[in-house]
Order: structure tokens, then sequence, then C-alpha cells
């Protein structure tokens, strides 16, 4: 077991996928926190905005400066898009040994048009894309392993390539895919908006970003990469729910031959048999079964030339913090389960 302790840094700590990150990493046997920082509560205690980490986290928040940098090995940058793209200049050349994971859609994808278009912002860093790895783990563990920057999926993007990207190793997705997700409040961030007031989506479902969702831009180029066979178009249309955390995604899936139930199951089984944090179930996934957890659920139903995929995670752990610190496990040379380990609660 590796006994070392690396100092890791949090950008961007007060949102919601910062404060899971110090709450990973406050347990974290081979990390401690060197620093978190929020530009709009610089000056104030951790435990002061979020008293479940009293006695976990005793930083204050900082202001980022560039010099924070040199006093950590790694860390992990939760900025709202746009933000690591400001940083990664200053930080890739002024400070190469600092092991990055990126958690914005900032270096998903090196596709600079459709990101453009689809995040509405001028990509400044395009030059510092090709040193970010892609860290969809399970599909591109030993590229994690040897990388010095990794940009962390989406949570939908996680999702949804966890069901597909099996059958993408194998040139497998072919003709029109269709998905349907749904996700929590947490997904749209702590800032308050109409779309995340209680009374107007407590008991209510609606689909936002039709067929236009970011977290296209980073799925197809990656899933095309699995393998050249591959020949598909993804429609996808999320939804915003009535509960706080998670993510449930429905893929459908036509086939060019016919496969049993028994070959898909073994398809999948190839690829997650072995797997920790992704586990193949008989029944539907749930998200209470995933949330608070790494954990992803799927599963898979056949009928004629339809597969239909589903996937449950917890969109601020497995899409987001849980699988940062994955990645950082890896890339710090750590058991990948290091700090992870902790199950979801049954209800």
């Amino acid at each position: 077991m590796n006994e070392k302790k690396f100092r890791v840094g949090i950008a961007g700590a007060t949102g919601y996928i910062g404060s899971e990150a110090m709450r990973l990493c406050a347990t974290h046997p081979n990390l401690e926190i060197a620093w978190v920082t929020s530009e709009s509560s610089a000056g104030r205690k951790v435990h002061e905005l979020f008293p479940n980490l009293r006695g976990y986290v005793r930083d204050e928040f900082r202001a980022f400066e560039p010099e924070l940098l040199g006093e950590c090995d790694a860390a992990v940058l939760c900025l709202p898009h746009g933000g690591a793209m400001e940083l990664a200049p200053t930080a890739i050349d002024k400070f190469p040994a600092v092991k990055l994971v990126d958690c914005s859609g900032d270096f998903r994808t090196s596709e600079f048009e459709l990101w453009e278009r689809f995040y509405e912002r001028k990509h400044t860093a395009r030059e510092y894309q090709s040193r970010f790895v892609y860290g969809l783990t399970e599909f591109n563990r030993e590229a994690v392993r040897n990388a010095h920057y990794v940009s962390n999926p989406g949570c939908f993007a996680t999702s949804i390539q966890l069901v597909l990207a099996p059958f993408a190793r194998h040139g497998q997705l072919q003709g029109d895919i269709h998905v349907s997700s749904i996700t929590g409040s947490s997904g749209s961030g702590n800032k308050p908006g109409q779309t995340t007031h209680h009374p107007e989506r407590g008991q209510n479902v609606r689909a936002y970003k039709v067929l236009e969702h970011q977290h296209l831009v980073e799925m197809v180029p990656f899933l095309h990469s699995l393998s050249a066979k591959n020949d598909f178009d993804l429609f996808f249309v999320p939804h915003s729910g009535p509960f706080v955390r998670g993510i449930f995604t429905t893929v459908f899936m036509p086939l060019n031959e016919k496969l049993t139930m028994a070959s898909v199951d073994a398809l999948v089984r190839e690829c997650y048999g072995n797997e920790w944090f992704v586990q193949m179930v008989s029944g539907t996934p749930e998200m209470r079964l995933v949330t608070h957890s790494n954990h992803a659920q799927v599963t898979y139903r056949v009928s004629g030339n339809l597969l239909v995929g589903m996937c449950a995670i917890d969109n601020l752990v497995k899409g987001g913090a849980g699988q940062a610190v994955q990645n950082l496990n890896l890339m710090l040379g750590l058991e990948e389960t290091a700090g992870l380990l902790q199950p979801a609660a049954f209800v």
C-alpha cells in the first residue's frame, strides 16, 4: 500500500462539485488538502459554509493566485466553464510538476468550432487541449495513469458512455442512437435560478437543451475513437427532475444483427466484470443505490434489433468529484479505489 501523502489543492471549492471534492479528499488515506479557493468566500472558514465538514477541513477559503500551485502536488479544478482555460497556461507553463484534473468542459474535446457553438464562448487555450487526457476512467485507464493533465467527463456524458462504450469498443455503434436522461437540481449548480427554485421544480419534470446539450461535443468524438467501425449519430434529450442528486439514463440503440441477452451480457461483462465502480444489475438501476457513492449501475434489454441500456449514477460523485479522485489516484500511482470505497445509503 502506498503510504505517501500528496498535497492537493481544490479550486472553486464552494460549488457542489468542489464541495464534494473537499469531502472525498478530507478522508482520503493518501491525500492532504493543501488549499481550497473561492473568489466569493475568501477568508471564511470552510465549516461556516459547509458544516458537514467541521473537523474534517479546517482551512479558510482563499482567493486563487497562481503561486498556490507551488504548494501542492496536484490540483482539482472545479471552476465554471471557461475558468480552467484561463488558468491552464500559467499552471502548465510555470508549474509543470503539478498534476491537474479539470472538472469543467474546457478541455474535453479538440472539436473547437463545435465547442464554441455549444458553450457559447471563444476557446482561448486551444494549444493546451492536446495535453489533456479524457478521463472516462474505465475506458481510458492507461492513458489516465500516464497523464499529467486530465479532463474529467461531464455527468451526463459519464452515464451515457458507460452504457454505450462496451459496444463502441467493439465497433457496434451504428445508425441513430436515442438517449433520454433525467438529472437532479444539483446538476444546475448552487446559484439559484427559476429552473432550480423548489416550488417550480419540486413536483415538475421538464426537458431542456433538447438535441443541443454541450456534452454531445465530448461524447461523440470519444465513442468514435474506441473503434473506426463505429458509424452513428447521437440524439440526446436531457430532463430536469424533482430531486437533488442523481442521473438516470436510458439509451435506445439499433443493432446490425440480432443479439441474444446472453451475448449482450457476455460483451458487457467483458468490460465491467472486474470493475469495482460499475455494477451490472439484473433489474433496473436505482439512483438511491448509487447516490453519495462513486458507483454506477448498468443493465440492458434486447428486443429483436433494438438494444435498451440504462445507467444510474450520482451526478456529483461518479459524474463529478468521485471520478476526478478516481483519475487522480491513477495519476499519482495510488490504488484506484483509494478514498472512494463508501457504499451508497440504502434509503
